[in-house]
């Protein structure tokens, strides 16, 4: 950013669900969005950002709001299974398996890391619209705590999600009058109807004109206030999407191969010793019981088991798997698909890194790792170099642009998480990797390690001139930008200039 560095007194924090960088970037070039691009882009700067893996919305929150990677944050996806926890399935208690897209959804900020601060902490007052991330904010500013359960029920039937998105505007408009100092605004038309259509269609595109229109209103009433200068607004996405032409029936394949499958909604299957955890169909965590015992599923299982098992063969040959992941008995990750195996392993330059699951809320940052790639075959990511002792910031510099942007240290958070699978699949561009019981039919596809689902739009009221950012890194800068100082907190990102 520039020399004089500013201090915001208010932060208004848009998420557009599902908004692919290219998409929006298009957008405003086009003359689309004329709101955005007048009082946020050209006052301050549109870059292109990287997400996390899975690509999905509520795993994909935890950066903006945590500074967190959802494997350290120990949310590895938007479904999971705990094998440690896991346990014959009781009606009426938390067996140790979750979906977050059913009433599980109530316990997301429970899951999370005790003690560690939200972006909500550091201000005062502060609201909340659509966000299932709301910790520190107070219930009665959770401003569509009661209404969301019933008005997201009504457009998931009736498709109308743009109801849903003109209850956000109107009450973001209330918090911004009310002179709320942090307000955050999801709007998950763009996402939703991505899925009902495709990533273009009419509907999508209108969204994004009327998300442009509640963005003008905004300005006009901070201006009103004669507060608009003190205020940062940041505009951005959880995740990317591709449409969809293929679904890849994973618990069948599982089935055929003689792994009876464990998935969702058939979560009281008897007998079956693997798991299939979807998130934003475009990845999937793959779970093998190793346990005979009965008592639980015992603990991962290495990738060289599960290859001695025929399990990853049986897998790459799938039509639209793009890459299959796992730890090695080394504890190094391993990543292959049909033409080459990559292994990723990680160092730590100082001594005292450990999980954040043992560790106090004061202890140093993830800046000490050193990463190192080498591949065999054709390299499964498509970097086709060979990596030495990079820092987490050459490695995000390195693969930015590339088929899987940041996909190095990607592989590596998510299996930090203990509640992570066995292998961890994602999907090629146009293939997703359910087949059955999504109702409606999806039609677009994001959570995978591809570019399309990683790269997403972050326009900031204020100039950011740093080229290679992360998602995780919004946490930190925003936090910079209004004065405050997270110094005495774990976080994965850092503040860009």
């Amino acid at each position: 950013m520039v020399s004089t560095k500013p201090c915001f007194k208010r932060v208004v924090f848009i998420i557009i669900d599902g908004a692919p960088y290219e998409i929006f970037k298009a957008l405003i070039e086009n003359g689309d969005l004329p709101n955005i691009k007048k009082h946020v882009v050209d006052r301050g700067s549109l870059n292109k950002a990287v997400s996390v893996f899975p690509s999905t919305t509520g795993p994909a929150f935890i950066p903006f709001f945590m500074g967190l990677y959802p494997g350290t944050a120990n949310i590895p996806g938007i479904r999971w299974l705990s094998k440690s926890n896991f346990h014959t399935l009781h009606r009426f208690k938390r067996p140790g398996i979750c979906s977050y897209m059913g009433l599980d959804g109530l316990h997301f900020e429970a899951d999370l890391p005790p003690d560690f601060p939200t972006l909500f902490n550091f201000f005062s007052p502060v609201s909340n619209i659509y966000n299932l991330l709301a910790r520190g904010c107070p219930p009665a500013k959770n401003l569509t705590r009661r209404i969301k359960p019933f008005a997201y029920t009504y457009a998931h039937f009736s498709h109308r999600w743009r109801f849903v998105n003109q209850i956000a505007v109107r009450q973001l408009q209330k918090a911004v009058e009310a002179g709320d100092k942090f307000i955050m605004c999801l709007f998950p038309a763009v996402d939703t109807f991505s899925h009902l259509t495709e990533i273009q269609s009419p509907q999508v595109l209108q969204t994004y004109r009327e998300i442009d229109i509640a963005i003008g209103d905004l300005v006009h009433t901070l201006q009103k206030a004669n507060t608009l200068q003190e205020t940062l607004i940041l505009i951005t996405s959880d995740h990317g999407m591709t449409d969809t032409h293929t679904h890849v029936d994973v618990p069948q394949h599982l089935d055929d191969g003689g792994w009876r499958c464990l998935h969702y909604p058939k979560v009281w299957r008897h007998g079956t010793t693997s798991a299939s955890m979807v998130s934003g169909n475009g990845m999937t965590h793959l779970y093998f019981k190793n346990n005979s015992d009965g008592k639980g599923w015992g603990e991962r299982t290495p990738f060289e088991k599960l290859h001695q098992m025929g399990v990853i063969s049986a897998l790459i040959e799938l039509e639209g798997l793009g890459l299959v992941a796992g730890q090695s008995e080394t504890g190094d990750i391993i990543v292959q698909n049909r033409i080459g195996q990559g292994r990723i392993s990680c160092r730590s330059l100082d001594t005292d890194h450990r999980n954040l699951q043992n560790m106090p809320a004061t202890f140093k940052s993830a800046d000490s790792l050193r990463f190192s790639y080498r591949f065999t075959g054709i390299d499964p990511l498509g970097y086709g170099v060979h990596y030495e002792n990079l820092s987490s910031r050459e490695t995000l510099r390195e693969t930015y642009d590339s088929p899987h942007p940041d996909g190095i240290v990607q592989l590596w958070q998510i299996f930090k998480s203990e509640r992570t699978g066995d292998l961890v699949l994602s999907a090629e561009s146009g293939y997703d990797l359910r087949a059955r019981y999504e109702i409606p039919k999806h039609h677009a596809t994001h959570g995978s390690l591809i570019a399309e689902h990683l790269h997403i739009p972050l326009a900031t009221s204020y100039p950011i001139t740093e080229k290679f950012i992360r998602s995780v890194d919004v946490f930190p800068t925003v936090l910079s930008l209004c004065g405050h100082n997270v110094a005495g907190h774990y976080i994965d990102g850092r503040v860009v200039k």
